[in-house]
């Protein structure tokens, strides 16, 4: 009897918390993209301009923090030939973006900073990730293994 009390307890506790997530769920996603988002896709390989309408760069990454906030864009500064020289990020709110005609397409990207300003600017250093460690010495195994 009491196993079976505690079943139909558990039960309820369990259809009751389904229940409420399903309340929830309508809230905790995102439906659409609103009027003022940007999908990241069309951020990237964005054209970034001076204030001289001079290209800059081109959008190679974004840098999001630990707090989901987009920190800055990576931009790939021309060197000779306009041939990506060094990575520099912007601040993301230093960036003006204009939309484009087309649903979602960003027509324009600028910041106040010239080329020059972003040449001399220092680069940018992706995280350089550790190899995974691992035990042992990865080499020959020992006489005891073997």
């Amino acid at each position: 009897m009491l196993t079976r009390i505690l079943c139909t307890a558990a039960l309820i506790a369990l259809l009751s918390g389904a229940s409420l997530a399903q309340q929830r769920g309508g809230t905790d996603f995102v439906r659409a993209q609103s009027a003022g988002d940007w999908r990241g896709t069309k951020l990237i390989g964005a054209s970034v301009y001076g204030p001289d309408n001079s290209s800059i760069g081109e959008i190679s990454d974004v840098l999001i923090g630990g707090d989901g906030r987009i920190r800055a864009v990576v931009v790939g500064v021309g060197g000779l030939l306009d041939v990506a020289d060094k990575d520099v990020a912007i601040p993301f709110e230093s960036l003006a973006i204009t939309r484009g005609a087309a649903n979602g397409a960003i027509d324009k990207v600028t910041v106040q900073y010239t080329k020059e300003q972003l040449r001399n600017a220092p680069r940018f250093a992706f995280e350089q990730m550790s190899s995974p460690q691992t035990t042992g010495t990865g080499g020959k195994p020992s006489a005891s293994h073997q």
